[in-house]
């Protein structure tokens, strides 16, 4: 246990800030619009960007070992998180909208690579290692919801102080890389891998099922991440209590994934716990656009661990599923790409469906929807089929 702690403690400091710096646009977002006027529209793009470049950015990741090896386009990707959480705080609009690109890619690489990280040093604790990762990503978003408003308001520099803790965590955690992690991986990659147009797991009907599974997921948490403060604020919650309750949901929420992984990984089928999880999200979504009151306390809370165990068995599903570290980078490839171009449509289609019918509650069926379709994905996604 101790020693699989510390193996992992490399990629538990860069998880610590591979969702914090994207999620706190949300409680940002009354804020932005306030000091630079900008539409509804305009900020379903701030939110959407990043994860446009998640999925875009996948389609290039068959390419990337030209950059060097696990350990080395870790180090480059975490540098650049970080200068793309500073960069965005300094020329308005504009800047916050390119360095949030930037930030997607780092994030995309990031994304890509640990998991493959995980199946080159896991010594057999795959399960353990995807769940703290998965765990402290979350904890730190909770976090990074919690304290964004307060920030925002507690100097004239706004909603820019908001992102500088990050940008501090980011920068330590790149040091630690560059001058701590060897120079080479475990396990060098020698084989070329394919392009993203040929990979063979495009005929496999498994490897589908997971990537559609991530893809509705992750509709279902930045369509949230993006607009559920700012609807909490339409029922009576002021910003800070938004952030609160959100950051507090998450926290519990990323805690119980912390296990779940572990425990799931003694099994061969999923599907049973991926599909309660999943109607968990339907359950809450409905609750959330129909009631008010202290009662949306469990219902935000209770979305949450649908999203965020949902999510860490998900990752899980990468190593487990996979055969080998040559098909986890294909099968990584692959559910990012379509999975993260499937999520970029969510926070612009849950905002355009309130700008039709200027009600949130009746746009927040549509998050209900794709955790229904969530349900049935998971029938395939949860099977003991291996990956090849």
């Amino acid at each position: 246990m101790n020693n699989t702690l510390r193996r992992g403690l490399p990629i538990f400091a860069i998880s610590s800030n591979m969702r914090a710096g994207l999620i706190l646009i949300g409680p940002l977002l009354p804020i932005i619009k306030q000091e630079y006027g900008i539409s509804v529209f305009t900020e379903s793009i701030l939110a959407a960007a990043p994860l446009l470049c998640f999925s875009l950015s996948a389609i290039f990741m068959g390419a990337i070992n030209k950059f060097g090896n696990t350990n080395r386009i870790i180090s480059y990707a975490v540098t650049l998180l970080t200068l793309s959480l500073f960069l965005r705080t300094t020329f308005g609009v504009a800047s916050l909208l390119i360095f949030s690109i930037t930030l997607g890619i780092s994030v995309a690489i990031l994304n890509f690579m640990l998991p493959v990280w995980v199946k080159e040093n896991e010594n057999g604790n795959a399960g353990l290692l995807t769940g703290i990762y998965a765990a402290v990503m979350g904890s730190c978003a909770a976090i990074s919801l919690a304290v964004t408003a307060p920030l925002a308001e507690l100097t004239s520099l706004s909603w820019r102080l908001s992102m500088l803790p990050w940008f501090i965590i980011g920068a330590a955690t790149s040091l630690w890389w560059w001058i701590k992690m060897p120079s080479s991986s475990q396990h060098e990659i020698a084989e070329k891998a394919p392009s993203f147009w040929k990979n063979p797991l495009f005929k496999n009907s498994t490897a589908w099922s997971i990537t559609l599974f991530f893809g509705l997921l992750n509709m279902i948490h930045y369509a949230s991440a993006t607009w559920l403060p700012t609807i909490l604020i339409t029922k009576g919650f002021t910003l800070v209590n938004a952030g609160l309750l959100v950051a507090i949901a998450t926290l519990v929420a990323s805690l119980l994934s912390l296990a779940v992984p572990h425990f799931a990984s003694r099994r061969k089928d999923f599907r049973a716990i991926l599909i309660v999880f999943s109607a968990f999200l339907a359950i809450a979504y409905y609750a959330i656009s129909v009631d008010s009151g202290p009662r949306l306390w469990l219902w935000v809370i209770m979305a949450n661990i649908g999203v965020y165990v949902t999510f860490s068995l998900a990752l899980f599903l990468v190593v487990f599923r996979a055969e080998n570290a040559a098909v986890t980078r294909s099968l990584s490839i692959m559910m990012q790409s379509v999975g993260y171009i499937l999520a970029t449509t969510s926070p612009i289609i849950l905002g355009l469906l309130f700008d039709m019918s200027a009600n949130w509650e009746k746009a927040l069926y549509f998050v209900v929807a794709l955790a229904l379709v969530q349900i049935f994905v998971a029938l395939g996604a949860g099977s003991a089929k291996k990956v090849k």
